[in-house]
Formats: structure tokens, C-alpha cells, sequence
């Protein structure tokens, strides 16, 4: 049985969460999100779709929530958008946390 690695990332849920119907039939949400490099302040935009009960958990998420997620390692390419696609296996939104400057 082979095990699916994951990564967990922090970020800011950029495009609102919707739901959809894939071709399959199979009902999922999609939303964007923005993930902000420690390194250098950069962001990063992706798409991200939640199957399940994970998309239970993201129908809920407007612009500007902050969010944490835990997406598949070997997530598709989506090649239709510019911008690359990650599934999520965890989506919940997080307090915001003070930064010191």
C-alpha cells in the first residue's frame, strides 16, 4: 500500500469558496488561495479543490480568511489554468496571529 505524502501550508484564501460538479459527477469546492514565502515575502496564487468533507469545510471560506491547509504532494496539474492546481485532504481557517515586526 503506498502512502500519499502531504504538505502543510498557511495562507489567505484569495478567490471565495464555491462548489462545484466535476465532469464525473463527483461534487467538490474550489477556491484560490495565497501562500506568502517566510524567505522573501513573495506570494504564491493557487487553485485548490476539496472533495468530501473536506469541501464541507471550505463551502464557508470568503476572501481574506486565513486558512490552513494540508494539500497531496503529487497534487495534477490543471491544464486549463494558468495557475497550478492542489487537492486538499485538511482545509480549516485559523486565527489570525499578531506578527512582530
Amino acid at each position: 500500500m503506498q502512502t500519499q505524502q502531504t504538505i502543510t501550508l498557511f495562507g489567505t484564501v484569495s478567490n471565495s469558496a464555491t462548489s462545484r460538479i466535476s465532469k464525473n459527477g463527483r461534487k467538490y469546492t474550489a477556491f484560490g488561495v495565497a501562500i506568502i514565502s517566510d524567505r522573501n515575502l513573495q506570494a504564491f496564487h493557487y487553485n485548490v479543490v476539496a472533495f468530501g468533507k473536506q469541501g464541507h469545510f471550505a463551502k464557508p471560506l470568503q476572501k481574506g480568511t486565513r486558512i490552513k491547509l494540508v494539500v497531496q504532494a503529487q497534487s495534477q496539474p490543471d491544464n486549463i489554468a494558468t495557475l497550478p492546481l492542489l487537492t486538499a485532504t485538511f482545509v480549516r481557517p485559523v486565527r489570525q496571529v499578531a506578527r512582530a515586526s
